[in-house]
């Protein structure tokens, strides 16, 4: 008896893993055949609550996953493509959008032979997929055909092991729980595994061989409902303020909806059994899940806006700022505003020479180069934000023309910065080669950057107008000399076959970017130091 129970308790687990494998398959092959038109939704359809709340419910009931919508709403609100604001809509649907897959599983999972059709599901959508180009759309249609099949047999696994195990149990034993604990397990179950619907999966299967009744079933629910927001909450960690807003109030709309839903379990239950039927509890308790997050959508749908306002007030209200200059001028008065961020482009210069200079391994800071990178991405951002500001007030042209030469400096520098990040781990990986050939290379990047950056020390220092043209100009040109030498260099290499075709690929790849680089920086060099007219001559 005893082994025959650890093989019923195996196949539970097997079924399990089978089901949440497979759903992980499910999300990825639907994301990889509707992503782009998911976003699409996102940015276009989520202007008002309601509008949210509809493809938060129709985009989750597609991909079949709160968490995954969720998550892929947080990137776009720290991304900046959606407001934190667009995105309370859609995270109020997800909820109501994931009750999709009780209502299919209770349809097919419980009322047909699985098997009958998992099998075919999995024959069909996994040889073809097997034989398919992997690039291209069909594949990950297969994927999801063969995938479905997997999560139907991962069902009917842990359905028929339920179904045994309730032979030989005592449904006695699980009439002292009381809702609090199915509540409690719920909770922490589906915060483990990180899936609601496994959760209701199991729960469907318990239900419908016996082993727990309605009010049991409706509570556990409930406390996967509330588990699930788990996942939105690491994904908010270390965000930004909207996306640490976005993340929390996910958490606040099903800790009052699952609240609401403890409250009124019993009024609930008592509704969906007259409506299905005491025959009918897997019918029941789907809708009772359906029916208590259509219940929080219509308790948060009137008061996004208070709601948004709230959270607007409680995270992030104290804002640190990275600008030393220009967070003492009020943007409005122009002629101050222009100077200060005159003084904040000099700083700029100096934080882009240092995260370069760590990119190409020239200098070390406390810091990795990652963390630099992100602060310098910042502190641009918070720039651009007040530029923009100011050229929103009435204001000269001459500070028009000001304002625009600082705007194409920042995108300049946001190049600069972007050119030598993409070859930082080349550098990295370079300075251990054993190969001399590739030491060399490194050694003479590594020398013409660092005379390039100190010469830029030197030009900031100019105060003639015509002595900074020039030097910008002469630099501008040794860059170039210097990159035509560099591959000359490296081609040269591929034809004698001193080099491999990787290392030569990485070689030319690394002199563009580093050229890139260089060049971008000492653009954006003269239209910082430089007047209007005198930029405009290089």
């Amino acid at each position: 008896m005893h082994m025959i129970e650890t093989i019923h308790l195996w196949k539970f687990a097997g079924g399990l893993g089978l089901f949440l494998l497979a759903m992980t398959f499910v999300e990825d092959s639907l994301i990889a055949l509707s992503g782009r038109k998911l976003k699409i939704v996102f940015r276009k359809y989520t202007q008002t609550p309601l509008r949210g709340v509809l493809s938060g419910t129709i985009a989750t009931a597609i991909v079949q996953s709160s968490s995954v919508v969720t998550l892929m709403v947080l990137s776009f609100v720290g991304a900046g493509i959606i407001k934190m604001r667009s995105a309370l809509g859609v995270v109020i649907g997800s909820n109501l959008g994931t009750t999709f897959t009780g209502w299919v599983v209770a349809t097919l999972g419980f009322k047909v032979d699985i098997q009958s059709f998992a099998f075919p599901l999995i024959a069909v959508g996994a040889l073809a997929y097997s034989l398919s180009p992997k690039s291209q759309k069909l594949a990950s249609f297969f994927r999801f055909i063969s995938a479905l099949g997997i999560l139907f047999l991962g069902l009917d696994f842990m359905k028929e092991s339920m179904s045994l195990v309730a032979q030989n149990f005592d449904i006695r034993q699980l009439q002292g729980y009381g809702i609090p604990i199915y509540f409690f397990f719920g909770f922490v179950f589906t915060a483990i595994i990180q899936s609601s619907s496994a959760t209701m999966m199991i729960t469907l299967a318990a239900l419908n061989a016996d082993l727990i009744n309605l009010p049991g079933a409706a509570a556990l629910v409930i406390g996967a409902d509330l588990g699930t927001t788990t996942t939105a909450l690491i994904g908010g960690i270390g965000g930004s303020t909207e996306k640490k807003q976005t993340s929390v109030a996910h958490f606040l709309f099903n800790i009052v909806t699952d609240v609401t839903a403890l409250i009124l379990i019993y009024p609930l239950l008592n509704f969906v059994t007259y409506v299905f039927g005491e025959r009918e509890p897997l019918y029941s308790l789907v809708f009772f899940h359906s029916s208590f997050n259509a219940i929080g959508v219509l308790l948060f749908l009137p008061f996004t806006g208070v709601f948004a306002d709230f959270l607007e007030r409680s995270i992030g209200t104290k804002k640190t700022t990275l600008l030393k200059y220009t967070s003492k001028v009020n943007p409005e008065v122009p002629e101050a505003a222009i100077e200060a961020l005159d003084r904040e482009m000099i700083e700029l210069l100096s934080d882009i020479k240092e995260c370069n200079l760590q990119a190409f391994t020239l200098r070390s800071s406390g810091e990795n180069f990652g963390s630099v990178y992100e602060k310098l991405k910042e502190k641009m951002g918070e720039v651009l934000e007040y530029s923009l500001r100011v050229q929103e007030q009435p204001v000269s042209e001459k500070v028009s023309k000001r304002l625009n030469q600082h705007i194409k400096a920042l995108e300049q520098i946001s190049r600069s910065a972007k050119s030598a990040k993409d070859i930082h781990h080349n550098m990295k990986s370079f300075e251990s080669s054993a190969n001399q050939e590739i030491v060399s290379f490194q050694m003479s990047f590594q020398q013409e950057i660092q005379k390039l950056y100190e010469e830029v020390n030197e030009i900031t220092c100019f105060t003639s107008q015509s002595h900074i043209f020039e030097e910008i100009s002469h630099l501008s040109n040794k860059n170039d000399e210097f990159y035509e030498t560099q591959q000359r260099k490296i081609y040269d290499k591929s034809r004698n076959d001193v080099l491999d075709e990787r290392v030569i690929t990485t070689l030319i790849n690394m002199n563009r970017e580093i050229h890139s680089s260089a060049k971008s920086l000492l653009l954006a060099l003269k239209d910082i130091l430089l007047a209007v007219e005198k930029a405009e001559e290089i």
